[in-house]
């Protein structure tokens, strides 16, 4: 699997290239509280991204660490080919309801 991101408060850790593409489209990476791109993460699933929920558990209730993206290496390209495009839709859709 290839690591693409690792999501949490105030310090993600993004690909070179998947941080790239994400400042290119213009859309805003906080829009969720302090957590990076977080908002977008149903279109990376689409893309074909993986997410992977970090929690630390305290008996009966939890935090939130952060998150995992990564995608199968045979399935990196395919992922990077996609995901402009849907970022593109969704660009697109905001701009028609503005």
């Amino acid at each position: 699997m290839k690591k693409l991101a690792y999501i949490t408060v105030d310090d993600s850790d993004y690909e070179d290239r998947f941080w790239k593409i994400l400042v290119e489209t213009g859309l805003d990476p906080e829009e969720f509280e302090a957590l990076e791109y977080f908002s977008y993460l149903p279109f990376f699933v689409l893309a074909g991204a993986s997410v992977e929920t970090h929690l630390h558990i305290h008996g009966d209730h939890f935090h939130f660490q952060g998150v995992t993206l990564s995608v199968p290496d045979e399935l990196e390209e395919a992922f990077y080919d996609v995901l402009p495009q849907i970022l593109q839709q969704l660009i697109a859709g905001e701009a028609e309801e503005g």
